[in-house]
């Protein structure tokens, strides 16, 4: 059966426009236990996630630019190019002011833990901006960043007759074939594509598999053993640890692009495999 992809547009103050794909909430099991996966991607268990809305392709350079302002961080330079090179910190920065110009409360928050975990070969690459914590609760109306459970049931489920249906026979965010769905190593011509060029997955997302990483709310455990079975983020350690990463880039193999994939990466370091993509939890009978 077709899923029906229903998009919705968030238009800023300064008029400009970009879109969010509603995403049902429901029961999945997450995880993998195929020959080649790793051990921190085996243990399979169910989550039910809510109900929210993503955004329907990684944060772009011109939309980091309209909320953000001053210069372009990215390396690789085009406005419908995915904007890279933002830590985890700089991504909850864009949360906040994001919440701020569409009227949302919810924020990170200062958090002096922030400055302890980093490795001294790293530190020459923070530059922490103010108002950061360690999340935001998943009740809390407004733009954050996805859980990973929100992430991966965004990425390898899509709508049936009656209920969500896991698509475990799919290696990628729509499909098998990741030359189709997205830009990694062997297609990319070294370098991030603008996105929207491959095809979408069942749900209307692009660029889910490959093209930039993307961060994720949680923190990073080397095991799904005692991960939430809510579909909130798992935030059980100091500010500075580790957080997660998903859907592959444009520089890794296609393993790495697969929709059960998991990495993780310092929250304070900035990288040009590194991007986001806003999820949002918008308040009953409204729309920024």
């Amino acid at each position: 059966m077709t899923s029906t992809i229903t998009r919705r547009p968030v238009t800023l103050p300064s008029g400009f426009t970009f879109h969010m794909v509603e995403v049902v909430g429901g029961s999945f099991m997450m995880g993998n236990d195929d020959e080649d996966a790793y051990d921190f991607e085996e243990i399979i268990h169910e989550v039910k996630v809510p109900d929210f809305w993503m955004a329907e392709y990684p944060t772009t350079q011109d939309l980091w630019l309209e909320v953000m302002g001053g210069d372009n961080p990215s390396h690789f330079q085009g406005a419908r190019r995915p904007v890279e090179q933002v830590s985890w910190y700089d991504t909850a920065a864009c949360c906040n002011t994001l919440n701020t110009l569409c009227g949302y409360k919810a924020r990170y928050f200062v958090d002096e833990k922030c400055s302890h975990a980093l490795d001294i070969e790293h530190a020459h690459l923070v530059d922490y901006p103010e108002s950061i914590s360690i999340h935001v609760p998943t009740n809390h109306y407004g733009f954050r960043l996805p859980s990973e459970a929100e992430w991966e049931y965004a990425a390898s489920t899509s709508l049936g007759d009656q209920a969500l249906i896991p698509l475990s026979k799919l290696l990628y965010a729509g499909g098998n074939i990741l030359d189709e769905l997205g830009w990694y190593k062997e297609n990319s011509h070294g370098q991030t594509q603008p996105v929207g060029l491959k095809l979408p997955n069942e749900r209307g997302l692009y660029d889910m598999s490959g093209n930039v990483w993307e961060w994720c709310e949680d923190q990073w455990h080397d095991s799904y053993e005692g991960a939430p079975a809510d579909g909130s983020p798992w935030i059980d350690q100091d500010a500075g640890a580790l957080r997660v990463i998903r859907g592959g880039c444009w520089y890794r193999i296609a393993q790495t692009c697969r929709s059960l994939s998991r990495l993780y990466y310092l929250p304070a370091n900035r990288n040009y495999h590194y991007g986001f993509r806003l999820l949002l939890f918008p308040p009953p009978g409204s729309w920024p």
